[in-house]
Order: structure tokens, then sequence, then C-alpha cells
């Protein structure tokens, strides 16, 4: 499980449902800090409170906290654009095994989605 932190839980929890069709795990078994996030395609993940983000400079500092595989990037570009979700790149760059692209969180945590060729 991917461990994202965040210096509030209650903006994370909605910013993750809504924007990414993630649902609050009925599975809890954490410290009030942390809350368990699943989505329908199994990935799961673990937002933890922390007193404040850290600014990463992507992609000069190439730091991803979560990389999703997507069969058709341009689609997924498009419905996470309806859903507002920003992402970093205009278009889907090429790269040898297929295409990415990024966005961030509220956070600043950057988060990569790939399609493999």
């Amino acid at each position: 499980m991917n461990q994202i932190n965040v210096p509030d839980l209650e903006k994370a929890i909605e910013w993750y449902t809504k924007k990414l069709g993630f649902e609050v795990s009925k599975e809890h078994f954490y410290p009030p800090q942390a809350v368990d996030l699943v989505q329908k395609s199994g990935i799961r993940l673990l937002l933890y409170k922390v007193e404040k983000s850290v600014e990463i400079d992507y992609p000069n500092v190439n730091q991803s906290v979560i990389i999703f595989k997507t069969k058709d990037l341009k689609e997924t570009m498009k419905k996470m654009k309806e859903k507002g979700v920003e992402l970093i790149y205009p278009d889907a760059i090429e790269f040898p095994a297929g295409l990415f692209n990024a966005f961030k969180d509220p956070f600043g945590n950057v988060h990569e989605v790939v399609q493999i060729k």
C-alpha cells in the first residue's frame, strides 16, 4: 500500500474520493491520523496526516508517489480534466515504453499515469 503524506486529512479524503474515485475503506486498522482508501480496481492508498507539505520541483526532482497504469491515457486524461484534476503536461508525453502524464494533488504530491505499449 502506498502512503501519501498530507497536512489536511479531510481535504485529502474529499479530493481523492471525488477526483480519483477512491472510497474510504471499511477495513480500517490505522491510527486516527491515517485513513485507508480503496479504488474499485483494488488500488489502496494510506493518507497520513503530517504537519506540512513538501513542494517537489517535478520533473527536475523526479519524485512520483504513485504511478497509475491505464489502457487509454488520452481518455483517462480527458476524464481527469472533467473532474478538475490539473495535469502537469497539456498532452501525453511519449517515452520508450509508451505514454505518460502527471498531476499533483492539492498538497504537492506528484502522481503519474502511464500507458504501456
